[in-house]
């Protein structure tokens, strides 16, 4: 049974975001010390919880992404949100802050080039919570 274009290129959204979620979480892992302090200047309260807890809501989002597509794309659309709502804050503040988006290793200050990107990434996990079916099943 052939699957229909948009069922198709769902999945592959599913797949891309969760290739996207799993290099920010191993990123931000890897540079800790960074991440972290990005996080304290991005304004997050407990920046030494948040290094902590992100890449671990990033990991399992790009799981729920791979085993349960359109699921998962719920879960990559509410927590890119989240992410960018953060992002929108610091830029209205005036602050000067790395969006720490893959880990503390990269410190390109927050800029509307990272709201342009995150809304890319918005649609891109509306994309995947289309994937008719709860699973792999069928393919």
């Amino acid at each position: 049974m052939e699957r229909p274009p948009l069922d198709v290129a769902a999945l592959a959204a599913a797949l891309a975001l969760a290739a996207t979620f799993g290099v920010a979480a191993v990123a931000k892992l890897r540079s800790a010390a960074a991440t972290e302090a990005d996080f304290a200047s991005l304004g997050l309260p407990r920046p030494d919880l948040w290094v902590r807890l992100v890449p671990a809501m990033e990991s399992a989002t790009a799981a729920v992404l791979v085993v349960v597509p359109g699921w998962g794309g719920v879960l990559a659309f509410a927590l890119l949100a989240a992410f960018t709502a953060n992002l929108a804050a610091v830029l209205r503040s005036g602050r000067v802050a790395s969006c720490a988006c893959f880990g503390g290793a990269t410190a390109t200050p927050v800029s509307s080039r990272h709201l342009v990107r995150n809304g890319i990434l918005l649609a891109v996990a509306l994309l995947a919570a289309t994937f008719d079916g709860t699973s792999w099943s069928g393919w």
